[in-house]
């Protein structure tokens, strides 16, 4: 038993007193003489004996009144059998993609939102936690407010991250913490966790079903000829056949198609007359999570890369490979390059070139800072020319040039120049051979010799070959590796958009635009306007975006009511995966429902409150000491 002022137990020295009063005569007896002394004798025995009983009870009676009393002032009660509390409880609320599947005809975030609406309380504070967002100490009606504005969010917390957010919030005496989701398994996460000193209930939020069809990704197979050939790839399984497909520019149907769903993976391909497509979406008919029936994509109109080649030895090569319409080509002689042609270029090659005026090779330094891609093929007979170069650019390295043929074996595939160019990784493939390179070079390695000295390397945006391409030196112009390597290296030094890009991927794109020193860029989509993280280039703006969540949709990059591009993002699809943990294996108190938890927590919080029953017993007293003083004579 405890109570809740245990300072007025003091109070109950008070009953020192009425056993001072009865202890002690304040009244005496007077004695009288009669004739009959033996008579006299036992009639006064017999009335003390009667007057000390009466005595005790009355002083038994008023103890008990007082002590009854002061105790309940004292507020008597047993205390709760539950530990847990929803005072200054803290939610963990899942509002990822997976909870769109729906249960009894309502999305279970819907279920969730609803059933934590009915029972907090607005006495009380609560902490809530979500994918994307953290509240601290609302009451009970600022959390309803809060709960009426949750949306979904394509990020997921893993148990490691919610409780990292919930140590921040947890107060001394307080350490409750109750986790509603659907428990994906990406929620366990990488690392074993301790969770003993957590106390923590968890309510598990099931689905009526799992069937789910999704929109796995869409691919650009191929743009020539007029037509575009886009490939769409579909995984999971449908609780109905014959599924439609439909591809849109805006309002504008482009293609329609119907699928078999019953298949675990499947694709379809789509072709329309070539176009720009600046508000594209794909869309499923499905009745699973809804998130993942659509792909936004936009294509917009290609703006030609510059290349600028100056260039004193074979330059065929260039030719073929930079064409129109992905580059806009110009070769020029080292004594014959223009300002203008250095300042709108984004790629510069310097094809072994004998000697380079200081002014053009400071212009094509100073172009390279502000973000152009400059590619050096050296010049076998002219070594200070690469040691100008290296100097000019801050490489750091002294050249020496060696005799011999030599063997490029080794492809190095997960540089970012080559990544996601190759299919697969070849080993064995017809190997280009030099006659003579240059030694004492580093740098990031793409392409090396046997030895491992390297073919060729780079430094941020700057390329670099160690030996010449001319065929009186080296077969790599007639070799299938020029290809992929020299064309990523032109589309790299602008790199296009793509199809669409991930809402929660922290990116940087370069948009072809020319804006004044006063204006910015804005990403735009209906009423939404906001200015991402941007560098401005000659030619370009580089714009990062992801920093902030963003939802699926298509938007525009403008300035001054000027659109310079259209860009598209999608959610990452790992909330369509749809295995789930079991939340025994973490060893929570387990609830079926959100409205059990609140129960059960209500009534283990209930104590047996007892001052009304002390109430009671002091009045029993007080009736039996009145019967005590009007009975006993």
């Amino acid at each position: 038993m405890q109570f809740e002022h245990p300072e007025l137990l003091y109070a109950l020295f008070l009953l020192i007193i009425p056993i001072l009063v009865h202890l002690f005569k304040l009244r005496r007896f007077q004695k009288e003489d009669f004739t009959n002394v033996k008579f006299l004798k036992r009639v006064v025995q017999q009335t003390r004996k009667n007057s000390q009983l009466k005595k005790f009870l009355v002083l038994f009676s008023r103890l008990s009144l007082l002590g009854f009393l002061i105790l309940a002032f004292a507020k008597p009660y047993f205390p709760a059998k539950s530990e847990t509390s929803t005072k200054d409880l803290i939610i963990y609320l899942d509002n990822s993609y997976s909870l769109q599947l729906k249960k009894q005809g309502d999305e279970l975030l819907e279920i969730a939102r609803n059933e934590l609406l009915e029972n907090i309380d607005a006495t009380y504070e609560y902490s809530l936690i979500t994918n994307d967002a953290v509240h601290y100490q609302k009451s009970g009606d600022e959390l309803r407010e809060v709960l009426q504005q949750i949306k979904y969010s394509s990020r997921q917390l893993d148990l490691k991250s919610v409780l990292l957010k919930s140590q921040q919030l947890r107060k001394i005496d307080s350490s409750n913490l109750v986790l509603i989701s659907d428990f994906q398994e990406s929620f366990l996460g990488q690392t074993e966790l301790d969770i003993s000193d957590y106390n923590i209930s968890s309510i598990k939020l099931t689905p009526e079903s799992t069937q789910n069809l999704q929109i796995d990704s869409l691919y650009l197979l191929n743009s020539n000829a007029g037509i575009l050939e886009f490939e769409v790839l579909l995984s999971g399984s449908s609780l109905k056949e014959g599924r439609i497909i439909s591809m849109y520019d805006g309002d504008q149907l482009l293609s329609r198609k119907t699928i078999d769903a019953n298949n675990t993976d499947a694709k379809t391909i789509f072709s329309i007359p070539s176009q720009s497509i600046s508000n594209g979406r794909v869309v499923i008919d499905d009745e699973g999570l809804e998130y993942d029936d659509i792909v936004y994509f936009s294509i917009s109109e290609q703006t030609p890369i510059n290349v600028l080649a100056i260039s004193e030895g074979d330059s065929n090569f260039l030719q073929r490979l930079y064409t129109k319409p992905e580059f806009n080509l110009k070769i020029s002689q080292p004594n014959g390059v223009e300002y203008n042609d250095i300042q709108q270029a984004s790629l510069i090659i310097l094809n072994e070139v004998s000697r380079l005026s200081d002014a053009n090779l400071n212009n094509i330094r100073q172009r390279s800072i502000k973000g152009s891609s400059v590619l050096f093929i050296p010049n076998s007979k002219n070594r200070n020319e690469l040691i100008r170069f290296s100097e000019k650019f801050q490489l750091g390295f002294k050249p020496e040039w060696i005799e011999g043929d030599k063997l490029i074996t080794t492809i190095n595939f997960d540089h970012p120049l080559l990544e996601n160019v190759f299919q697969k990784r070849i080993q064995n493939f017809e190997y280009p051979r030099v006659a003579g390179y240059f030694s004492n070079i580093s740098g990031n390695s793409i392409l090396d010799f046997q030895s491992n000295d390297p073919f060729l390397l780079s430094n941020s945006n700057t390329y670099i070959f160690t030996a010449p391409l001319n065929e009186q030196i080296s077969n790599f112009q007639n070799s299938p590796l020029i290809v992929p390597v020299l064309y990523q290296i032109g589309l790299q030094s602008l790199p296009p958009a793509q199809l669409y890009y991930q809402t929660s991927k922290v990116e940087e794109k370069s948009i072809p635009a020319r804006i004044e020193e006063d204006h910015v860029l804005h990403l735009t989509r209906d009423k939404l306007d906001f200015i991402p993280q941007q560098q401005r280039f000659a030619d370009r703006v580089s714009i990062k975006v992801g920093t902030e969540e963003l939802n699926a949709g298509n938007y525009r990059i403008e300035s001054r009511d000027k659109t310079f591009a259209n860009l598209s993002f999608n959610a990452p699809r790992n909330e369509s995966e749809l295995e789930y943990l079991d939340p025994e294996i973490f060893s929570f108190q387990n609830h079926e429902s959100i409205a059990e938890y609140f129960s059960e927590v209500k009534a283990g919080n209930e104590s047996s409150s007892l001052w009304k029953w002390f109430i009671i017993f002091a009045l029993i007293f007080l009736a039996i000491e009145m019967l005590l003083l009007k009975l006993l004579k």
